[in-house]
């Protein structure tokens, strides 16, 4: 297997893996393990950002080269970022640094890996009717998810916005799970497998809050008190 599948370099404020757009992506789990077994003197600081480069990565692959960095190094990821596919061979670029990271991509997308290895989904703008958005960690949405709008999480959904439409932690039944929004009108909650509706007549204030299960019930109380 060729060496240059996976390449690390060291960059303002992390390190850069560049991926070779033409190999499977079965051959870059592999190479990727083997590197990072190899080089864990590389990933040293306790908290740094990564940014992956050469290959366009959907979530779900991108959640499995994270885990795979985090379990083999003992990493903490503050930051990730995927810069869509060039020539591999190009100069490399500085990594954008936490605070211009949003300017420089106007479409920005993060994730970030705590130590249970349960990583979560940052997305930038609102949720419209029809939208939705299903991920297999926690969620945090900046902006609103309108009516219509629908979020489906393995892990917790946090808003910061207004909530209006369908929300569902903990979709695989996992009721330690909480719903976070700083202005909570929706029309459905879900969390593991417990239920609660919110009918449309009803006045709310407009205060933080958050829900979640006690004794198999759905309990919304204010965040900050």
């Amino acid at each position: 297997m060729s060496k240059n599948i996976v390449i690390f370099k060291g960059v303002q404020n992390g390190i850069l893996i560049m991926l070779d757009s033409l190999a499977t992506f079965e051959d870059i789990e592999i190479a990727l393990l083997e590197k990072v077994k190899n080089a864990k003197s590389f990933f040293q600081d306790a908290n740094i950002s990564i940014t992956f480069k050469g290959r366009d990565l959907d979530e779900d692959e991108e959640a499995k080269l994270l885990k795979i960095i985090s379990q083999e190094s003992g990493l903490d990821i503050s930051f990730v970022n995927n810069i869509p596919t060039i020539n591999i061979a190009e100069e490399v670029p500085p990594t954008p640094s936490v605070t211009n990271l949003e300017q420089s991509n106007p479409m920005f997308q993060n994730y970030i890996l705590d130590s249970k290895n349960n990583i979560t989904h940052f997305h930038r703008g609102s949720i419209r009717s029809g939208q939705k958005i299903e991920f297999n960690g926690s969620v945090v949405i900046i902006g609103d998810i309108n009516p219509g709008g629908q979020i489906v999480a393995e892990g917790n959904v946090v808003v910061l916005g207004k909530l209006k439409g369908v929300i569902h932690a903990g979709c695989k039944g996992d009721k330690n799970c909480f719903i976070s929004a700083l202005h909570m009108i929706p029309s459905q909650l879900i969390i593991g497998d417990c239920l609660a509706y919110f009918p449309n007549d009803i006045k709310r204030n407009i205060m933080p809050e958050y829900a979640y299960v006690k004794d198999n019930q759905i309990f919304v109380e204010q965040l900050i008190k």
